[in-house]
């Protein structure tokens, strides 16, 4: 049964190849790359130039037109380049507000066929089957970044699939103790993880309410990645989204400031609402963009909810431009919250290094490669995130590592084809004499997945 799955999954993938291989060349792809903090890896005209660093040598985005004709505010924006643009369900507009989204959906098999179907701690496609990951509609007025006006915007996402449950916050989506607000079913919901409003001009932004956060590399957005499955440094390294307020200052053209001041991670209101603090960079050069991000406060202990204490998590993202064909990226993660271990006995630390490597085969293939080392020090961290899988609450102290290498294939500028192997192996800490396993349901050190999912943008 499960290899007639995985050979469907395969005939999938071919059908899909096989139906757009001979469709019209459209015109030059975007290039591979990805700039921290962002989540626009594939072709978003619509994307704020605020969520972005000063532009990299590899920018394939359009900004938007600076100081537009007010009639063009009633008017459908005009295609610079029809054959590289992708299509879009509502007219889409020089200023004003505008409404786009995507579709994403998969299939991943495992070749351990855990009774449970879950992947163990792998999260987004963390089952064994298909999912219909994100249905992701954004709403949002772009502020003018050419202009030394001072002028207001933005954003609202929503977010309904399988996804959802992976970028809930505290007092929003759920209660203040993490209780089930409007989703009550574990596998499918809806989540809101922006929604603010946004002022700003040539050099500065400034959001109110609800935005994602600026640590890490990988993002929630599925056409903000290369890959359908997630870093652990992702999933428990970092927050997802805060509640309070995100400044950007651009000190020079090379330079721009984050500051910011936030309910912690993942909180609209919490059992202890305390103000967490911000403070980074992002540094552009000619082939290079350097990206640091702490984000200091108060935060819940892994053991016991009710009791907050001080943790500090920074996130340090390089990305190289190697060639035209060619990128790299680096990351760095690092946790620590005082009195954060199990039972408050001692400090808690969690860090790893992420690894990227990318290749544009040709305007239609990319070919990508992930290597991760994650060390949860202390137990702390990794566990199982949806309810109904069996290691939910469970501990693992030591070192996970995932290999991941995959393509991408993009027929067309609205659709995108991403299919991976990914090798998971954990080298644990054995507790009380006994070590616990994080996969195929607490019985084996590690796990091969194949997974296979497509986005459309719409």
């Amino acid at each position: 049964m499960k290899l007639s799955k995985l050979a469907f999954a395969a005939a999938i993938a071919w059908g899909i190849y096989t139906s757009n291989a001979s469709a019209q060349t459209y015109g030059q792809q975007p290039q591979v790359r990805q700039v921290a903090a962002t989540n626009d890896y594939f072709y978003q005209p619509e994307a704020s130039p605020s969520d972005r660093p000063p532009p990299a040598p590899m920018v394939e985005q359009a900004p938007m037109a600076a100081a537009a004709a007010p009639a063009a505010c009633d008017a459908c924006a005009e295609e610079e380049e029809a054959t590289c643009d992708p299509w879009r369900l509502f007219c889409q507009k020089e200023c004003g507000w505008n409404i786009t989204g995507f579709v994403n959906a998969g299939y991943t098999y495992n070749f351990h066929n855990p009774p449970s179907t879950f992947n163990g701690p792998v999260t987004f496609n963390d089952r064994d089957s298909g999912q219909f990951n994100q249905l992701y509609l954004v709403a949002e007025k772009a502020i003018d970044r050419e202009t030394c006006c001072w002028n207001w915007g933005g954003r609202v996402d929503l977010l309904y699939g399988s996804d959802y449950i992976f970028t809930q916050s505290l007092g929003w989506e759920t209660t203040p103790t993490g209780g089930a607000k409007w989703n009550t079913n574990p596998n499918y919901g809806l989540a809101i993880p922006q929604l603010y409003a946004e002022v700003g001009n040539e050099n500065n932004s400034i959001k109110l309410g609800h935005f994602y956060t600026v640590l890490g590399y990988e993002v929630v957005p599925a056409n903000g990645n290369f890959f359908y499955s997630h870093a652990y440094t992702m999933q428990y390294g970092e927050p997802f989204t805060h509640w309070g307020m995100l400044g950007s200052y651009k000190w020079s053209d090379e330079v721009s400031l984050n500051y910011g001041i936030v309910n912690g991670w993942d909180a609209l209101d919490r059992v202890q609402n305390d103000p967490g603090f911000i403070a980074g960079f992002t540094w552009t050069g000619c082939e290079d963009v350097l990206a640091f991000n702490v984000i200091y406060g108060n935060e819940p202990r892994f053991d016991n909810t009710a009791v907050y204490t001080d943790r500090y998590t920074h996130s340090l993202v390089y990305t190289r431009n190697i060639s035209e064909d060619w990128q790299y990226i680096f990351q760095h993660d690092y946790g620590r919250q005082v009195a954060g271990g199990l039972g408050g006995a001692e400090n808690a630390e969690w860090y790893g290094i992420n690894q990227y490597l990318f290749y544009t085969i040709n305007d239609c293939w990319k070919w990508g490669f992930r290597g991760e080392w994650f060390r949860d020090d202390d137990g702390v961290r990794v566990t199982g995130v949806r309810p109904n899988n069996p290691l939910a609450g469970s501990t693992f102290a030591g070192n996970f590592y995932e290999l991941t290498t995959g393509l991408n294939y993009s027929p067309t500028a609205n659709l995108t084809v991403r299919g991976e192997v990914r090798y998971d192996w954990f080298n644990g800490i054995p507790a009380g004499g006994a070590l616990a396993l994080p996969y195929d349901d607490g019985t084996r050190t590690d796990q091969t997945t194949f997974g296979i999912d497509l986005i459309y943008l719409f």
